[in-house]
């Protein structure tokens, strides 16, 4: 007799294991997203804003990406050890802590080597309020932007291109992928196309940089998360940027949307791929291999 547990695996089962491979990969979030909408409609009841319910739906499909992750690469891959896989298990937890420190500290240096010129032409005016809640904010936004985007990019969808293509071309896809569903195209064209370049190199650096920690995802999420919560934590508080800002030097847009979106920001992140490439190529080839 099928108990309705079994029936469940198998269904996962079959649906993970549907030919092309490629097909179930492009739609796997699209149903987590489906599922965690459908999940988060209780909430209504509550009269929360559509900000709040987008919220719990994205924490419910996300929360479902990782109870699945196992299954996932055992059921197509025959793959047990799923968060070494992942990079979330490849060191220990000192050798992690320090990777997503390294990862901090680079994105801080890159947000200065950004402000520096702002400086200069006195597009800075220094507000110099903060508060406890923007600082917390902003350590959330850190771990969870930074966690949650990273195993879903740098992790899941980097490993899984890369056993159906090869590591060219699944590091250049997850790129792709990743600038792509980042990008509002209601702005103009070439605003756009500097946001998702921006954006593109971004996911070549993190891969580059999780590579270089063989196979470890820690200073990637560090990079990514850093990124993200210390440029809220400046401009929520901090400091205030003149909307007289050239496009270049604070990415297109609104001013202060991305700075990597513009043509000095994606300087500094080709600069830094190229840096990273040349000074760790023998551990990223050694970890290809």
């Amino acid at each position: 007799m099928h108990t309705p547990n079994n029936i469940s695996k198998k269904t996962i089962k079959s649906f993970f294991l549907l030919k092309p491979k490629i097909f179930i990969t492009i739609t796997f979030i699209p149903f987590l997203y489906l599922f965690g909408w459908i999940l988060s409609q209780p909430f209504l009841l509550l009269s929360l804003s559509k900000e709040n319910l987008s919220l719990i739906g994205t924490i419910f499909s996300f929360l479902l990406f990782i109870s699945l992750m196992p299954k996932w690469f055992d059921y197509r891959w025959q793959i047990r050890n799923t968060w070494s896989t992942l990079g979330l298990n490849n060191k220990t937890l000192l050798n992690n802590l320090l990777s997503f420190s390294q990862g901090i500290i680079f994105a801080l240096i890159l947000l200065i080597l950004i402000l520096i010129p702002l400086l200069k032409s006195n597009y800075i005016v220094w507000l110099g309020g903060l508060s406890s809640e923007i600082i917390l904010n902003g350590i959330l936004l850190t771990l969870g932007i930074g966690f949650a985007e990273e195993i879903i990019f740098r992790g899941w969808l980097l490993e899984d291109l890369k056993l159906q293509f090869g590591i060219k071309v699944a590091l250049i896809s997850q790129s792709i992928v990743f600038s792509l569903v980042h990008v509002g195209f209601k702005i103009p064209f070439w605003n756009t196309l500097g946001t998702l370049i921006g954006l593109f190199t971004l996911g070549i650096l993190c891969s580059i940089i999780r590579l270089k920690d063989e196979g470890s995802l820690f200073g990637a999420i560090g990079l990514h998360g850093g990124l993200v919560g210390i440029w809220f934590i400046l401009n929520n508080g901090l400091i205030n940027i003149s909307k007289e800002a050239p496009g270049w030097l604070v990415g297109y847009g609104t001013p202060n949307t991305n700075p990597l979106g513009g043509l000095y920001g994606i300087f500094l992140l080709l600069i830094s791929c190229i840096f990273y490439f040349l000074k760790f190529k023998n551990q990223i080839f050694k970890y290809i291999k």
